[in-house]
C-alpha cells in the first residue's frame, strides 16, 4: 500500500488538499493501495526542541514521517504571503535536498475550493501517484501469480484431500505452540 502524509505547514487544520486526493483516488476508484494521512503545524513543533537547529529538527520531522508513509506532500496557503512562513519553506526545502528525498518530498499550496480544477501541480501529483499505484498493483499481481505458480507445481502430484490434511495438521501444531 502507498501512503501519502498531507502536511499542512501553516496550520493544524486539514487542507483542502487531503480532500481533493481523496476525491481523486479513493472515492470514485476504490483503491485500497493507497492510504492519505494528514498532519499539520504542531507535527513539527513535536520534534523541535528548544533552542535545537531548526534544520535538525526538521530533518528529524521528515525522516519520521517518512518511516510511516512513502511520500510528503507539503502544503501552503497560497494567499499566506508572510516572510516568516516563505522562509519556513524555503529551510524545508534545503533540509529535502540535503538529505536526498527530492523524490519523495512534494510542495504544493493548497486548493483555494474543492469545485475548482486544481493547478498543474496537484494534477503532476495525481498522475505521478496514480502510475505508482498502478505499478505496484500490477508487480504485486506478478508476484502473486509467482507464488500460486510455485504452490500448484510443489503439490500438482498430491491429491486435494492430502494437501487438505496436511495444512489442518500444520495449522493445528501452530496453535498448539502458541498456547
Amino acid at each position: 500500500m502507498i501512503s501519502i502524509r498531507v502536511w499542512n505547514i501553516e496550520s493544524d487544520s486539514d487542507t483542502n488538499a487531503v480532500g481533493f486526493l481523496e476525491d481523486e483516488f479513493l472515492r470514485p476508484r476504490q483503491l485500497g493501495h493507497l492510504a492519505i494521512r494528514s498532519a499539520g503545524r504542531s507535527a513539527f513543533r513535536k520534534c523541535h526542541r528548544k533552542g535545537a537547529p531548526i534544520n535538525k529538527s526538521l530533518k528529524k520531522a521528515i525522516q519520521h514521517y517518512l518511516k510511516q508513509d512513502d511520500f510528503i506532500v507539503f502544503v501552503t496557503d497560497v494567499n499566506n504571503t508572510k516572510s516568516e512562513n516563505q522562509k519556513f519553506i524555503e529551510q524545508i526545502k534545503n533540509v529535502v535536498e540535503e538529505i536526498d528525498f527530492t523524490d519523495k518530498v512534494y510542495f504544493g499550496t493548497d486548493i483555494q475550493d474543492s469545485e475548482s480544477a486544481a493547478d498543474t501541480t496537484w494534477q503532476g501529483l495525481v498522475s505521478d501517484f496514480r502510475d505508482r499505484v498502478e505499478r505496484d498493483r500490477k508487480q504485486f499481481q506478478k508476484e502473486w501469480d509467482s507464488t500460486i505458480a510455485r504452490f500448484h507445481e510443489a503439490f500438482a502430484d498430491t491429491s486435494e484431500e492430502d494437501v487438505m490434511r496436511d495444512f489442518e495438521e500444520a495449522l493445528a501444531e501452530v496453535r498448539r505452540e502458541r498456547k
